[in-house]
């Protein structure tokens, strides 16, 4: 079993650290507790939509991805009904350059109307591309429909139509942002080869 630290911030985040003595790198995670089931049936795909849009910069970091690559990083995330997950993987000795990029998305988002309809061009042409365009692309999210009939399940991350993401509007996305991307509804997991009280004040330090 792997052995952690867990401390809970002032703010509610939910710090959990693991010293790992046989690596060299480090390896950052924060959860949003934010997937699909927290959507409004009638505006589906916005998790999906925030996995996007978390890449597109903050007001101070532009671009996300560069300061991850210049500490020979590598940085993705993923989404499910149930949450949504950033990672990131770098040498152990950068492992700040982790921590503050996320603090800054994390309240900092710049959700401009031109990042906004670029990304939503993304996901609803992922939407067509990998669930519409396709023999048989449909059929998961019609078992879904088949096996939930009021939990919110009973949509896949995609969303149940690409409607709800090109009718997004600007206000709807912000409050989305405003109610699951927050300190309190978040995890924060770092392993490295790291003294775990010092992880643990450097989750204080840009938390």
């Amino acid at each position: 079993m792997i052995e952690y630290k867990k401390k809970i911030l002032a703010n509610g985040l939910t710090v959990v650290v693991n010293r790992d003595p046989v690596s060299k790198l480090a390896a950052v995670n924060i959860l949003y507790k934010a997937g699909a089931r927290n959507e409004n049936p009638e505006r589906t795909g916005f998790a999906h939509l925030f996995e996007h849009l978390m890449f597109r910069g903050t007001r101070r970091i532009p671009n996300f991805d560069l300061p991850v690559q210049m500490a020979c990083g590598d940085n993705n995330a993923f989404t499910n009904n149930d949450y949504t997950d950033f990672y990131i993987t770098l040498p152990k000795d950068n492992v700040e350059t982790a921590l503050w990029p996320e603090s800054d998305r994390m309240e900092g988002l710049d959700i401009t109307p031109e990042k906004l309809e670029t990304e939503k061009r993304v996901v609803i042409e992922e939407f067509r591309q990998r669930y519409l365009n396709q023999p048989y692309g449909d059929q998961p999210m019609l078992l879904r429909a088949l096996a939930y009939k009021v939990h919110p399940y009973r949509w896949a991350t995609i969303g149940l139509t690409p409607e709800h993401i090109a009718q997004a509007t600007p206000d709807e996305v912000q409050a989305f942002y405003r109610a699951h991307y927050r300190p309190s509804n978040a995890i924060l997991s770092i392993s490295a080869d790291i003294d775990e009280e010092k992880m643990l004040d450097l989750a204080e330090k840009w938390f």
